[in-house]
């Protein structure tokens, strides 16, 4: 599977600990966030700047070491798939089906 780069690592908020990146391509407020290895760093929680050249700041995992993000790629990460549930899907055909008559 291909990981797609969202931007590349500035530097960390003093303020908040926030990791703020130079974004790459659209996102999305919420967006899970992988490293190189493709383990989750955070979520998207803030996009700043100017539209031509946009920023984001990401509220980090507890306890993920950052080091120096200086340049350093981010990924989109994976969310897990939800599972399918055949019984709960079957009862409610039964109950939309007794609705429509």
């Amino acid at each position: 599977m291909e990981k797609t780069v969202i931007g590349r690592g500035m530097h960390v908020s003093k303020g908040n600990g926030n990791l703020i990146i130079k974004l790459e391509i659209e996102t999305r407020i919420g967006m899970d966030i992988a490293d190189k290895e493709g383990r989750p760093v955070g979520k998207i929680f803030d996009v700043f700047g100017p539209v031509g050249a946009p920023y984001a700041s990401i509220r980090l995992i507890e306890g993920y070491p950052v080091g120096n993000p200086e340049g350093k790629p981010v990924f989109k990460g994976e969310r897990p798939k939800r599972q399918y549930d055949k019984r709960r899907n079957r009862r409610d055909r039964k109950r939309r089906s007794r609705h429509s008559r």
